[in-house]
């Protein structure tokens, strides 16, 4: 089943995936949260492909287009923290996007 939602999409330069969780969980732990992990989408470039599985072409090709060559970082719904992340030296956010999830 697809069910629609608004992802919340940030960017920003990560050597990689662990250590874009790493700075996730410290800015978490900041601002007093604890996020659910198993919602959050940590993708490298290229995007397009990853992306797609969550938005149609056009809004994979946007935010790819804005992240360029940053990781993006998708906080889906199930991760409880929905705008909680603010923007920093490592992090920015490209916005709120409409798409869609599957699940059972």
């Amino acid at each position: 089943m697809r069910l629609a939602v608004r992802v919340d999409v940030l960017a920003g330069r990560f050597a990689s995936q662990r250590l874009a969780f790493a700075h996730l969980l410290d800015a978490a732990g900041a601002a007093g949260l604890s996020p659910d992990f198993d919602h959050v989408e940590v993708i490298a470039p290229p995007h397009g492909p990853r992306l797609r599985g969550y938005f149609d072409e056009a809004t994979a090709a946007r935010i790819a287009d804005e992240a360029g060559a940053d990781t993006v970082i998708l906080v889906l719904p199930g991760a409880l923290i929905t705008g909680a992340f603010r923007e920093d030296a490592r992090l920015r956010r490209l916005g709120r996007f409409d798409g869609t999830m599957v699940r059972a």
